[in-house]
Order: structure tokens, then C-alpha cells, then sequence
């Protein structure tokens, strides 16, 4: 009976073999997935290397193809939505912010989202949406210099100079050899009455940390060609130039062609740009509108010998030429993709 007991109740060594069976086969599962995972994560990182490279190339449409490849390997990951986001942003397309949004979604926490949000506004001159999450960045993160040197720069162009110097003097407290956050400086202050000098020593400093930076050669071009200094601001927008031959602002400022060929349009602008680049622009155009506008109704009103209506209409003339001078610049910039501050 004791050995017809034995053979019917299972042997304790098979129970232990089936043990090691079954932990050998979950052993070599969970190996199987590490490798998938591992393999999955592999191909992810070489995808977004891959499109951050593109991007800094300004290959945007390749970039939007990989981060979406690598997005669908690891659908949680930040970072690739703000990588499509800047591409569209570059492409100027008002999707760019919903994917900027995407990745605040996946890591709330996160300034670097908030920064590229903002920055999907900026990149397509929208200044007023981009404050919002430029100031929710600083506010997560005061220490950073350059976004307290963004915020400053978004004030600026939202005509709030007198705002943006706290922000623009702190970033520089920050890391005072930053020469951008100088160059925004000696714009925020160009704006502000009687801090001319201290714009000027601004943009020298920017001038004296980064001499080849073609964004502060535009700057200084420009305020040269506004002094009426055309020679010398043509100089700095040549050599601007051969830093970046894509400047559109130094372009402009040279009153070159978009294409090969020149069109009306580029004639038009050479000559405006001679009227732009008289100096005293705080006085002659008021001036110019009064003169447009009022002269007209004098003459049609009071008349007068032919000599004073001949030299009235003469300044009529010039009044409106010059006034159209300074809207067409800035009309064709924007056009070009330059963003006046």
C-alpha cells in the first residue's frame, strides 16, 4: 500500500523541474522584451539625433519626417514634438505651437517646453502670443539668462522697452558676456529718451564680444543707415554678409534683389532707401505729413501766384515721397521675412 501511495502522489524533484522550466522560459520573455525595448530605444535615439541634426541644417521638411518616425517608436517622449515644432515654426506654419503644446503635455515640469512654445510664436513674429509662456519659463526658471534676455527682447518688440530693461539687466548680471542680450540692450534703450549713449555703449560691447555675429551687424547697419551714414552702413552689411549670405535684413539694407534679376520693386526700394537714410527722422517725418497733407488743402483753398503753388506742390511731393519711403521699407521687410523692432 506504502508503494502503490508513492506512485500515485508526484515525485518532489519533477515539481522542482517544472519550476525551473517555467522561471527559465519568464527569464528568457523578459530578456526578449529588454532586447525589443533596447532595440526600439536604439533606433529612437539615432532618429531624433538624426532630426535634431536636419534641423540645424534648416532641413526642416526631413526633420518633421524622422521626429515623426521616432515619435512612433516612443509616443511619450517630449522631445521630438518640439523638434517638429521648430521645423514648422522655421517653415513659418501655424501649426508649429499645437506641437510645442504636445510636448508640455508629456512633461508639464519641463521649461524647456514652455521655451519652445514661445520660441513657435517668436520665430514667426508673433510677439504677443509669445509672451505669455515665455513668462510662465521665467517664472519656473529665474535663473536662466537667456530666457530673462528673450522675455526682454519680446517686450521690446510689443513696444514696452521700459519693461523689458529689468529683465534685459538681469540676464547681463547673469552672464554679462552674452553679446545679444547687449545688443537687445542698446535696442531697448534706442527706444528711451535720452539713453542714446548708453545704447551705444551696449552695442559696441556686443560689437567687441562677438565681432562676426551678423544679427549685430544688421543692428549697427541699420542705425547707421538711419543717421544717414549709407556708406558706412553698406560696408557692415557686406560683411555681414559674408558671415551669412542669407541675411535678409543686410539685403534689404542694400536694397538687393530677392532674385537674380532685379524687378520694379527693387528699384523702388533703392530709391526709398535714400530717402529712409536721411538723418532726423524724429523731425522730418512729422514734418513730411504736414507738409503732405496740409500744403494741398492751402493751395486748393487759398490759392496764390503760380511760384508759391509751384514750390508748395514741390513739397507736397517730397512730403509724401518720403513718408511712402519709410512705410515701403518696412512693408517690403516684412514681405522678406525681416522683423523690424
Amino acid at each position: 500500500m506504502a508503494l502503490q501511495g508513492a506512485k500515485r502522489s508526484s515525485p518532489p524533484w519533477s515539481f522542482v523541474r517544472d519550476s525551473n522550466e517555467f522561471r527559465g522560459r519568464l527569464i528568457a520573455a523578459f530578456r526578449l522584451i529588454l532586447l525589443v525595448q533596447a532595440q526600439d530605444w536604439a533606433s529612437f535615439e539615432r532618429l531624433r539625433r538624426q532630426a535634431q541634426f536636419l534641423l540645424q541644417a534648416r532641413r526642416y521638411k526631413e526633420t518633421v519626417e524622422l521626429a515623426l518616425k521616432a515619435i512612433s517608436l516612443s509616443p511619450e517622449d517630449p522631445r521630438p514634438y518640439a523638434l517638429v515644432a521648430y521645423a514648422l515654426a522655421r517653415q513659418n506654419r501655424p501649426e508649429a505651437p499645437e506641437w510645442a503644446l504636445k510636448a508640455i503635455a508629456r512633461q508639464p515640469e519641463n521649461v524647456l517646453w514652455r521655451t519652445a512654445l514661445s520660441d513657435t510664436y517668436t520665430l514667426r513674429g508673433k510677439w504677443k502670443q509669445a509672451l505669455k509662456p515665455m513668462s510662465e519659463a521665467v517664472a519656473m526658471d529665474p535663473t536662466n539668462p537667456r530666457l530673462q534676455s528673450m522675455l526682454g527682447l519680446i517686450l521690446v518688440h510689443r513696444r514696452r522697452p521700459k519693461e523689458a530693461l529689468p529683465y534685459l539687466e538681469r540676464s547681463l548680471e547673469l552672464d554679462p558676456t552674452n553679446a545679444l542680450t547687449h545688443q537687445r540692450m542698446s535696442i531697448a534703450l534706442s527706444k528711451l529718451l535720452g539713453k542714446n549713449k548708453r545704447a551705444e555703449e551696449h552695442l559696441r560691447k556686443a560689437l567687441e564680444l562677438q565681432p562676426d555675429n551678423p544679427a549685430i551687424k544688421n543692428t549697427l547697419g541699420w542705425r547707421l543707415l538711419v543717421r544717414g551714414h549709407r556708406e558706412e552702413a553698406e560696408t557692415v552689411f557686406y560683411e555681414a554678409l559674408r558671415v551669412d549670405p542669407t541675411q535678409a535684413a543686410s539685403k534689404l539694407g542694400l536694397g538687393a534683389p530677392v532674385g537674380i534679376r532685379k524687378g520694379p520693386s527693387d528699384i523702388i526700394l533703392r530709391g526709398a532707401l535714400r530717402l529712409y537714410s536721411i538723418p532726423y527722422r524724429i523731425i522730418l517725418a512729422p514734418a513730411s505729413a504736414v507738409l503732405a497733407i496740409e500744403l494741398p488743402w492751402l493751395i486748393l483753398t487759398l490759392g496764390g501766384s503760380w511760384l508759391v503753388k509751384g514750390v508748395s506742390f514741390t513739397l507736397a511731393v517730397w512730403g509724401w515721397c518720403y513718408i511712402l519711403s519709410l512705410v515701403y521699407v518696412r512693408v517690403i521687410g516684412k514681405r522678406r521675412g525681416v522683423q523690424f523692432v
